[in-house]
This record gives structure tokens, sequence and C-alpha cells, in this order.
């Protein structure tokens, strides 16, 4: 992605410093034959997660798994499950943001790979953050940030961050 977003401590979620180019690139996007460009698409349905526009940014998501399915690329489909599960996170959406963040985990294992493995833990634990649920979080948070540190993730100082956000939170 070419944007770059610190993360609100308290919130645990993208702060956005310059409007101005998140709407230019989310403009340069939608100007794409995103079809054809699985990747720009993500982009795009994350984009317009952090600009507040949910609905669109939901859609985009399902479009996103939809067209990993069909392309049977089993870590594109976490990848695809993952930006689903955020979408509907960030519209309240509970039950269905949970649910695919575990079926997100369950296939990253099945991969044996620690990289989405961690993202999936990750993510559930912003999810339960979110919902107030702190001792979840704090434990999913914990579990990235072992897979993190094991791996030498370049994530690793956002996880300790969310990890120490829901510890305080306890």
């Amino acid at each position: 992605m070419g944007l770059d977003f610190r993360t609100d401590p308290e919130t645990l979620r993208e702060i956005v410093d310059d409007p101005a180019a998140l709407s230019a690139r989310i403009g340069t996007l939608a100007a794409l034959d995103l079809e054809e460009m699985p990747d720009a698409r993500s982009e795009y349905a994350n984009l317009l997660r952090i600009a507040g526009r949910h609905e669109e940014a939901a859609l985009e998501a399902e479009l996103t798994l939809a067209s990993a399915d069909m392309s049977g690329d089993l870590r594109r489909m976490v990848r695809a499950m993952l930006l689903v599960g955020h979408a509907r996170q960030w519209r309240g959406e509970w039950d269905q943001a949970d649910t695919m963040f575990h079926r997100a985990e369950k296939l990253a294992l099945y991969l044996k790979d620690d990289h989405l493995v961690a993202a999936a833990a990750h993510h559930s634990g912003r999810s339960f953050y979110d919902q107030g649920k702190h001792v979840e979080a704090a434990l999913r948070f914990r579990l990235a940030l072992e897979i993190d540190q094991r791996i030498g993730s370049p994530k690793l100082p956002v996880v300790r961050e969310a990890f120490e956000a829901a510890m305080a939170k306890l």
C-alpha cells in the first residue's frame, strides 16, 4: 500500500494524517479495472474502510474474497478473509467478523504459514478489543506477539502496542 498510517493507541484503529492523500489514492484505485487486479482491489477495500466508507469497503472486501475463492490460492483466500473480517468489524458485525477471523486462522494453520496465523490472531484480537473483550484480545495479541517474535516479523511493534493496550484495560 502506498500510504502509511499511525495507530491510535487507545482505539487501535488507523489514524489518517493526510486525508487528501487518502482520497487521491482511493480515486486512483477506483479508476482501475479491479477485476484483473486483486491486490489493488484489496488495497481499495482497506482504504475505503479507513476512510469510513464502510458499506463500500465491505462490498469490495467480499468481491476480493469471491475472487480469491475462484483462484484457488489458499493464501490469497486467508488474506481476503482477514479483509472481510476487518470490514465487518468496523461495521460492528462482531459475529461475522469473528467467524471470518477464525476461518482465516484455521486455514493459515492448515497452510503452516506463521505470518498468516499471526495476522489472523492480531485481527481477531482487534475485534475483541473493539468489543470490550480485553482478556480475549490480550490472549489473541499474545499469540500474535509470540509468533511474530519467533519469525522476526516487521509487524512486531504494532502487535506489541496492541498487546500492551489490551493489558492496560485489564
